[in-house]
């Protein structure tokens, strides 16, 4: 392996390092140039790809979300502003959310279902498409979904 820094050949382990922003391994000398970055150990990685691997089900906002913010709100007697601080967003994505112009991301929606005490998140569901048996062997197929437009 060669160092990044001088191109000389690395013996032993190579040192991971930040210089001027980048990333870049070097050997023992060089190394001094920057700080040195410590790798995750392979258990630690491992973990998080295992952690990764558990499907947690896909959440969307329930249809009427924009509704459900407002009653909510105007319920407890505040203003847009006074909703938007206490959930630390900005007054605007609160009134376009209200309007149904924006769909909550799931941070701001679980903000928003604990300071209102409302449900705005819902697993969404499977997406699977059931086939109209127009395609062979019955499966859905991309011709089955669009409508291709013919010249002539």
């Amino acid at each position: 392996m060669e160092c990044e820094v001088c191109g000389g050949r690395i013996s032993g382990k190579p040192h991971l390092v930040v210089i001027e922003g980048g990333r870049v391994r070097t050997c023992s000398r060089c190394a001094r140039f920057g700080s040195e970055v410590r790798e995750p150990k392979k258990q630690a990685l491992m973990r998080r790809r295992r952690k990764a691997a558990v499907q947690e089900p896909e959440l969307e906002p329930v249809d009427d979300y924009a509704e459900r913010i407002r009653r909510a709100r105007e319920a407890r007697g505040l203003s847009q502003e006074e909703l938007a601080r206490m959930v630390q967003e900005k007054e605007s994505v609160i009134a376009r959310l209200e309007a149904g112009r924006m769909k909550p991301d799931l941070s701001t929606a679980r903000k928003l279902e604990r300071v209102l005490e409302i449900e705005l998140m819902v697993e969404a569901e499977s997406g699977e498409w059931s086939s109209r048996g127009d395609s062979a062997g019955g499966e859905l197929t991309i011709g089955d979904i669009i409508k291709i437009k013919k010249r002539g």
